[in-house]
């Protein structure tokens, strides 16, 4: 028996499978082939098969390029033309009708306020004609349409542009006197744009005086009351004073204001009521109505909000006021601020300090002249040396019982005997002193002997206290529910 002692034949090695989907690799080198192909999408030539999409996958992309091919590609819009834009004159005649059929007052008043995005555009609208040329005015009433006459009215009299129809002053006029007041109450913003308006149409005119009755006519007709004040009441009297006419003032500045309102007037400022008690001041003064003189400037100078600046400039008038009615400078209230009530350094000061000796005074005026007339004081400074020597005579009688007229004269620093003679003369006509002069030219002052009051002039002092009593005490309830004033009483 043959014994067979040669090594054992292997079997054959069978070739591995990759499963369908696996990342196995027979070596490194196939392992390192296949990852290229799978990032590079293709496949290897080596005997390992790479992955393939299954059927479901390829019938879905092969659907959606289909689709994609099927899908009608969308067709470029045509752009909308611009539609073209209303002319200002066409605006005008589509407002036209809303106010001719308007029976709101507020309603209109809202819709002519907000017609447009600007107030530029609304203003440019307002003040044009219609697309015939016609003047929109001639088709409205005054009384029947006041809000729209308002609006139209006062846009065109704050034009800027040379487009705008002039508006005749009888027209202007003829609104302020027939215009319906509760009806304008709706829009107070726009009666304060037709009172500048007014008052700037006559000065652009040169003629500033022709402003004075429609502005009356408006302020009285449009305030429920004269003692509440208004935007208009400044306008007015700074007219009444750039015109110099300043009795037509008077009517006005005799109500004192008692009652401020930013309901009525939503547009009313603070600064508004220190213009019109600074220039009412002004107006008071030159009419030599120097008591009311004061009372106005001391508002202003005494304002909690006036400031130093402008407190200071009513102070100096109110100084040299006081020493035309006083014969010397009066404190100013407590409350005043420190700045306004000093003017230590200042000419006034010093003038305060020598007044009445006429030669002292006369002295400060010439070499301060300059400061005098910067602030626009110098007129109302004459004023002031003229009543010296009147002051200065009163003081005499203080102290003498008899003096001749040289004697005054030395005193007061006159020396024209027969200039003495007529200012005691003046002052024992205008009732300043009780005296009498003989014929060797002595003077004998007497003591002052009560004014004669007669019964009606009596009873006109006793209803003007009862309507003062009666305001002071709306006031009071008035404050007495003010919450905030209350709380700050409290503390």
């Amino acid at each position: 028996m043959t014994t067979d002692h040669s090594l054992p034949t292997p079997p054959p090695t069978a070739t591995p499978t990759i499963p369908s989907g696996t990342a196995a690799t027979a070596s490194g080198s196939q392992a390192a082939d296949q990852v290229s192909a799978a990032v590079a999408g293709q496949s290897t030539s080596t005997s390992t098969t790479a992955p393939t999409p299954s059927a479901t996958e390829t019938a879905t992309t092969t659907g959606q390029q289909e689709q994609q091919q099927e899908q009608p590609q969308p067709q470029p819009q045509p752009q909308p033309q611009p539609q073209p834009q209303p002319s200002p004159a066409e605006v005008l005649e589509t407002l036209l009708q809303q106010i001719v059929t308007s029976n709101s007052g507020p309603a209109l008043a809202s819709t002519l306020l907000t017609f447009l995005g600007s107030p530029e555009a609304r203003e440019a609208v307002l003040a044009s004609v219609t697309p015939g040329g016609a003047d929109p005015l001639e088709a409205l009433d005054a009384a029947q349409h006041t809000v729209g006459v308002l609006f139209i009215l006062s846009a065109r009299l704050t034009s800027t542009t040379t487009t705008a129809p002039a508006v005749p002053l009888a027209y202007v006029q003829n609104f302020c006197r027939h215009f319906h007041p509760e009806e304008a109450r709706h829009a107070p913003e726009r009666v304060t744009l037709l009172a500048k308006g007014i008052a700037q149409r006559a000065e652009a005119l040169g003629a500033v005086g022709t402003a004075i009755q429609p502005l009356y006519d408006l302020l009285t007709r449009f305030s429920p009351d004269l003692s509440c004040l208004t935007t208009i009441h400044p306008v007015f009297v700074t007219t009444c004073a750039a015109s110099r006419s300043f009795n037509p003032a008077l009517p006005v500045l005799a109500v004192p204001i008692s009652q401020i309102s930013t309901t009525l007037y939503p547009d009313l400022r603070y600064q508004d009521h220190l213009i019109y008690h600074y220039t009412g001041g002004i107006i008071l003064t030159a009419l030599r109505r120097y008591a009311e003189a004061a009372e106005f400037f001391e508002l202003c100078a005494s304002a909690p909000v006036a400031g130093p600046t402008g407190g200071q400039e009513a102070a100096k008038k109110l100084l040299l006021v006081q020493l035309i009615l006083h014969g010397k400078a009066l404190p100013l209230p407590k409350y005043t601020h420190p700045t306004v009530s000093n003017l230590k350094g200042t000419p006034y000061n010093a003038l305060a300090k020598v007044y009445p000796n006429l030669e002292q005074v006369h002295a400060i005026a010439n070499k301060d002249k300059n400061a005098f007339v910067a602030d626009d004081n110098y007129g109302l400074l004459g004023l002031v040396v003229e009543r010296a020597s009147r002051w200065a005579i009163r003081k005499l009688t203080e102290t003498y019982l008899t003096l001749s007229l040289a004697e005054i004269g030395r005193a007061v620093g006159i020396n024209d005997v027969l200039e003495v003679r007529k200012v005691v003369l003046g002052m024992i006509e205008t009732g300043e002193i009780a005296a009498s002069i003989d014929a060797s030219g002595s003077v004998t002052f007497a003591d002052d002997e009560p004014a004669a009051v007669s019964k009606a002039e009596i009873d006109r002092a006793l209803r003007v206290a009862q309507e003062q009593e009666q305001v002071l005490r709306r006031l009071e309830r008035e404050i007495a529910r003010n919450k905030d004033y209350l709380q700050k009483v409290r503390l």
